[in-house]
């Protein structure tokens, strides 16, 4: 009797079911960005499949909520395209092959997480400048050529104490203000290839596109910056052999 009750308790701890907000809960810790639509793109991409309740509330159960934690260890650690994390789910749902949560098929130089909305923060100039540790001049300077820019109510972010901080390296290497300018111009460049991927995603007319937008915007962009980082290394190897 006693052994079929604990069968019984283990089978329903197995089977119990949580809201999607325990599952945010549970997942914010180690995942800080993640939110109930990014939950809700990866249902409708097919790569995860909560029950539903008659009154069509999402339900999750532990197997489900360790599917989204390989998902977005997967796309944070490895950058891997949403093809192919289906394509890895799907050898996993047949047998053909094993989880190995955080495994890198390549060694990442950059997240996807880099390329999130900047966390809110309101800073004023002398506050970027105290930040940054540079002068409030080097901002106004960075502002002039366009490195930088302050919202609509002129404030900054975290972002910009990043841009100036390490414009203020370069500079100390001789990089000048002509140079720093032509940094941005090829970074607009890239963020224009980019965008020739994601803007017709982002204008299909799905409930998830510009989730699915914002997804794509991240990943290609740690993969363009990763792949600049190693094409940079081969030039200069190349320019000193």
């Amino acid at each position: 009797m006693s052994a079929l009750r604990n069968r019984a308790q283990s089978g329903a701890i197995s089977t119990k079911t949580v809201s999607i907000g325990v599952v945010l809960e549970r997942l914010r810790t180690e995942f800080p960005d993640v939110t109930v639509s990014k939950i809700r793109f990866l249902e409708s991409e097919g790569l995860i499949s909560p029950q539903r309740t008659s009154s069509g509330y999402r339900r999750f159960t532990h197997d489900d909520i360790e599917r989204l934690r390989y998902i977005l260890v997967t796309q944070r650690d490895n950058y891997t395209p949403l093809k192919v994390i289906r394509e890895q789910l799907e050898a996993m749902d047949s047998g053909q092959v094993t989880a190995i949560v955080g495994a890198a098929s390549a060694e990442p130089l950059i997240s996807p997480e880099t390329f999130r909305a900047s966390t809110a923060l309101r800073l004023s100039d002398h506050d970027l400048a105290e930040q940054a540790q540079v002068s409030v001049d080097f901002v106004v300077e960075l502002y002039q050529i366009g490195l930088i820019k302050p919202d609509n109510a002129g404030f900054f972010n975290v972002d910009d104490v990043r841009i100036v901080s390490t414009a203020s390296a370069l500079k100390e290497f001789g990089f000048d203000s002509r140079q720093l300018k032509t940094l941005r111009t090829a970074a607009i460049r890239e963020a224009g290839l980019i965008e020739q991927v994601s803007s017709p995603v982002a204008k299909s007319g799905k409930d998830t596109a510009r989730q699915q937008a914002e997804e794509l915007n991240q990943q290609m962009s740690a993969l363009v910056v990763s792949l600049h980082a190693t094409l940079l290394k081969n030039a200069l190897r190349e320019d000193n052999s």
